[in-house]
């Protein structure tokens, strides 16, 4: 199902107008109704601002058969994609660009994604997937939160150093990665944690800190070693979450 599908579907399923849907994400309704023609397509940034209004899985704009079917392949070019980002500071990369670092044709490349948001929209989610399940699992637990920062998340994410790297210290790429990845983990802890008006607003302040903690850690040339990483913010944060509140 392509993304204008969805989208109309979403609309419906809400009971919406185009205009109606238009309105509730500051858009006109000429272009959610290009979208819905495939005329044109939201931009990744886009796409998680639509995924968070109305509360839908991240992977919603994504095809789970042709993600099976089509692994493979779309691990190339997303492969490719993250050399081009390599391997370019301050623009990103081309369809045409990521097509020629991964041996292929952009018509090939077409086929996956039609542009450079689809692209960063699915690298997002294939970075973010294994730790989203892990740390989710680990929330469902009711451990603490920065017991779970530290011994579970930080692993993961120094295995995953070279990717991260990249989404924090690229101008083209970082703020919508950091809207993602804010939006989506604050999402999960309010699925798990009733919380008032006041533990919501300490909530947002951990939030910005601990991917404070992540940006500087991971914007390094040589990020720190994971040991270390894990004894400074245990130094850091030497409290249980209850006592930040």
């Amino acid at each position: 199902m392509i993304i204008g599908e969805r989208i109309k579907l979403l609309r419906k399923a809400k009971k919406l107008t185009q205009t109606e849907l238009a309105k509730a994400i500051f858009v006109s309704y000429q272009l959610v109704s290009k979208w819905e023609r495939n005329l044109s397509e939201p931009t990744a940034e886009m796409m998680f601002t639509i995924i968070d209004k109305y509360q839908l899985p991240f992977d919603f704009f994504l095809d789970p058969v042709t993600q099976q079917t089509q692994y493979t392949a779309k691990e190339v070019i997303l492969n490719a994609f993250l050399e081009s980002m390599i391997a370019s500071y301050d623009k990103r990369p081309t369809i045409k660009k990521v097509a020629q670092v991964a041996s292929l044709e952009p018509e090939h490349v077409a086929l996956y994604f039609a542009n450079s948001d689809e692209l960063i929209y699915e690298f997002f989610n294939e970075v973010d997937r294994n730790i989203k399940i892990e740390i989710e699992a680990q929330i469902v637990s009711h451990h603490d939160l920065i017991t779970i920062f530290i011994n579970n998340m930080a692993p993961l994410l120094y295995d995953k150093r070279v990717q991260l790297h990249v989404l924090y210290t690229r101008p083209y790429i970082k703020g919508i990665w950091l809207a993602f990845i804010k939006s989506k983990y604050k999402r999960i802890l309010l699925a798990h944690h009733q919380v008032d008006e006041q533990e919501g607003l300490a909530l947002e302040y951990l939030i910005e800190v601990l991917t404070a903690f992540i940006s500087v850690w991971l914007s390094q040339p040589n990020p720190e070693p994971l040991a270390a990483f894990q004894n400074r913010m245990r130094c850091l944060t030497g409290r249980p979450i209850n006592q930040w509140l």
